[in-house]
């Protein structure tokens, strides 16, 4: 105690050698979780350089050991100020962390979607498997941001694993066709990915799969924690995290999650997921599937992801398609991962212990910080849904000159196109039939044609391949026997195929099966290379929006400069494949100009559906389908203002609130308990100096055109200027005291959307610059 007077700290209850200040230990909070990569022995290394000490290698464990007893007694401290505030609720960070999500104000109107939210997984936080067994640090950590083990592993057999057919590789599709070994997701066979629970298997989940690292199957041996699951607002204020334990994303993580939001949050959530898809079906599957249903859970896909979906898809899970979500692109998970992955350098050989406080202490600034950045993001959704609300009424008018009623029918359209796609999404037993027996026979067809002409194909090749000395002929009747038992072979399948179906006569190229069998299989021909060509554009998009991140480093940054290079020859040999199949049935011929400046993957859904005339359709039409984008677009700019303005008023609610009852508190402890006070003011004065910067926003909020929400009396006359003032004494207030002219031009600062659609603009740039070359 008497060390502590004098401001030091030591990690020795006796016998004291070593201390440290309690401003260094504050200084390194701050800094540790602004620059997550500086390390503990690092920062002692450079306090020893700064005060010309010699630096020894225990340093750094008094500091470790001395840093953990300061963080403990600040849980301690926090622990006494949210009783204090009658804070004790299990789950109150979760219920209160985003007041614009959570803080509903008594008499509002209900949201269509009450809550909306993110899921999703990351592998930066790995931690290898040291201070395992006897040299195991003994001490539990325990946060209420994190989902426990044994909670998760209720929901671990939930759903049934489905066998994983092998899946060929997309980068590899160029070189020999071999297939690749599936992914190994978890050392217990018997957990189920959070895509088994969909039977039908589709396209959107296969990409998902592939997607995923190929070195799973290799991780668990290095690494125990092999990452983490999270859920998140909209606004970025994180739910819960989980560890993935020696495994990739499984159905239990996110079952877990959603199950504890569920009971937390109550009815109407709305959750995106990047295989929403097929975690709808594994969610219907487990046990949870009856409160899902109750509380009107709903899925969506995020928007940046949803374009790697199957247009069908798209058009029933894509946040563009689906109402309740106004402009929200979902895809917060993504930048919360950006920000943590700097936390990966200094808790990738730690401690579970010390792993766990880290991110628990790093979430807590997180949140903080985004609730500093409450207002920027509002304002920022507002001036874009204005600018919204703003221009695309006349582009849709221009685009609906001179066109019928029938034409402008848009949601009628998207039905129609839902309807078509649905109903070609499995071919007819008779088109399978057809397709088989025709491939049969081309097969047949050609092995008998290579026969006939086996003997002077094989001398041609013996004379082209074999060097004068060897025996030509002996290698030319190899040749003849190998194309005399490939045809044998063909000729036995034909022939097993033909009394399997029943078919009396053989068709031959004059006959109108042939015929129309012939078309349809070149049809199919077609549309296999564009499936092929479509995923290498996919994979393609993702590694070039990866590739200019912040934070990404070098290696990886090489990793895929080389898979770029790979796909882009990929990319030409499958465009060369797709070309001279389109040049068989008449379709357009594509260069990589053409799908490089696609705004989305539907396009190919257009050049797909090739087996009857659907130009002539409404919904077909490219000015139609413009206009279709864009009236969505407006809709869904109008439900954004409507949710933004129920969302303005929560927070000036919740800030007038918390202020309250803050100065209630600290007036009620003033005389028992001065210590606690004092923590209470510092919490007040650090919450007024951000409720200034809401504020000041949302006054700027109120001049915006398009605003039609309620207007707090007191931010409309700028009183809060004059209360900032006199909550925050002793601080410099010269922004605050600024004039109105000063507060109208405060812009904030760029926002993180604005800084991921500069990266996609890069992207699209970037795509429409390639060209295609040989070799």
């Amino acid at each position: 105690m008497n060390l502590l007077l004098q401001g030091c700290l030591s990690s020795a209850p006796t016998c004291v050698s070593f201390a440290v200040s309690l401003r260094t230990l504050e200084l390194y909070r701050h800094l540790h979780v602004r620059q997550p990569r500086l390390s503990i022995q690092a920062w002692v290394r450079s306090l020893c350089d700064y005060h010309n000490i010699t630096y020894y290698c225990g340093y750094w464990e008094y500091f470790s050991d001395t840093f953990n007893i300061y963080l403990k007694i600040l849980r301690g401290v926090d622990a006494r100020v949210h009783k204090a505030l009658g804070r004790t609720d299990e789950h109150w960070r979760a219920k209160h962390s985003c007041p614009c999500c959570q803080h509903k104000i008594p008499g509002e109107v209900p949201l269509e979607v009450s809550l909306i939210g993110v899921l999703d997984g990351n592998q930066s936080l790995k931690r290898a498997r040291f201070h395992e067994g006897l040299n195991a640090d003994p001490r539990a950590f325990t946060s209420d941001y994190y989902i426990s083990e044994d909670i998760v592993n209720r929901f671990k057999h939930d759903v049934k694993p489905r066998h994983q057919k092998k899946q060929a590789n997309r980068s590899d599709i160029h070189a020999n066709g071999d297939e690749a070994l599936p992914v190994a997701w978890s050392k217990d066979s018997q957990e189920a990915t959070p895509a088994d629970g969909d039977g039908n298997n589709s396209t959107c989940t296969e990409r998902w799969k592939v997607a995923q690292s190929d070195n799973l199957k290799r991780m668990w041996v290095i690494y125990r924690e092999t990452g983490i699951f999270l859920s998140a607002c909209r606004h970025g204020f994180i739910w819960w995290i989980v560890d993935m334990i020696e495994s990739g994303e499984l159905a239990k993580y996110p079952l877990a999650i959603v199950d504890r939001a569920l009971d937390v949050f109550g009815d109407k959530l709305g959750i995106g997921y990047d295989i929403r898809c097929s975690f709808t079906a594994t969610v219907g599957n487990s046990s949870i599937a009856h409160k899902a249903h109750n509380k009107g859970l709903r899925f969506v896909v995020p928007a940046f992801h949803g374009y790697a979906h199957k247009r069908l898809c798209q058009l029933s899970f894509h946040p563009l398609f689906v109402t309740g979500f106004g402009i929200e692109d979902l895809e917060t998970a993504e930048r919360i991962f950006s920000s943590f992955n700097g936390l990966a350098n200094t808790t990738r050989h730690a401690s579970r212990f010390h792993r766990l406080q880290a991110v628990d202490l790093f979430s807590r600034q997180h949140d903080d910080d985004k609730y500093q950045e409450l207002s920027t993001f509002l304002l920022g959704n507002y001036k874009q849904l204005s600018q919204l609300l703003g221009d695309l009424p006349g582009v849709i008018a221009s685009l609906e000159s001179g066109k019928s009623h029938e034409d402008t029918r848009y949601h009628q359209h998207l039905e129609n196109e839902r309807v078509y796609l649905l109903s070609r999404r499995q071919e007819s037993p008779e088109e399978e039939f057809a397709c088989e027996y025709i491939e049969l026979l081309i097969m047949h067809q050609k092995a008998k044609f290579i026969l006939s002409k086996s003997h002077d194909h094989a001398v041609a090749y013996c004379i082209a391949n074999v060097p004068p000395q060897s025996a030509v002929h002996g290698r030319a009747e190899i040749l003849k026997q190998h194309a005399f038992e490939n045809y044998q072979r063909m000729q036995d399948m034909l022939q097993v195929f033909e009394t399997t179906h029943n078919i009396k006569d053989r068709w031959t190229p004059d006959m109108p099966e042939w015929q129309t069998a012939s078309q349809y299989f070149a049809t199919r021909e077609y549309q296999k290379a564009l499936t092929c060509l479509e995923g290498l554009v996919v994979s393609c998009l993702f590694e070039l929006q990866k590739m200019g991140l912040s934070g990404t480093g070098y290696k990886l940054r090489t990793h895929i400069n080389k898979s770029l290079k790979t796909h882009c020859k990929a990319i030409q040999r499958v465009l060369k494949r797709y070309n001279e199949a389109a040049a068989t049935l008449g379709r357009p011929l594509l260069e990589w100009k053409d799908i490089s400046t696609y705004d989305s993957l539907a396009e190919f859904e257009l050049l797909r559906e090739c087996r009857e005339d659907i130009c002539s359709q409404p919904w077909a039409d490219a000015a139609n389908r413009e206009a279709t984008l864009h009236t969505l677009r407006l809709e869904r700019a109008k439900e954004e203002r409507y949710r933004l303005n129920v969302e303005i008023a929560r927070l000036v609610d919740w800030m007038n609130n918390e202020e309250t009852v803050l100065k209630t508190v600290i007036t009620r402890l003033n005389e028992s308990d001065l210590s606690l006070v004092v923590e209470l003011k510092e919490m007040l004065v650090r919450r007024s100096r951000q409720n200034t910067v809401h504020r000041r926003h949302i006054y700027q909020i109120y001049n915006l055109p398009h605003y039609t929400g309620p207007r707090d009396p007191e931010i409309s006359s700028c009183l809060w200027m004059c209360s900032s003032l006199s909550t925050s004494e002793g601080l410099n207030h010269g922004d605050e005291a600024a004039d109105l002219s000063a507060v109208q031009d405060d812009t904030p600062d760029v926002e993180e959307d604005d800084l991921l659609n500069e990266e996609l603009d890069r992207v699209n740039d970037f795509l429409g610059n390639l060209s295609i070359v040989d070799d």
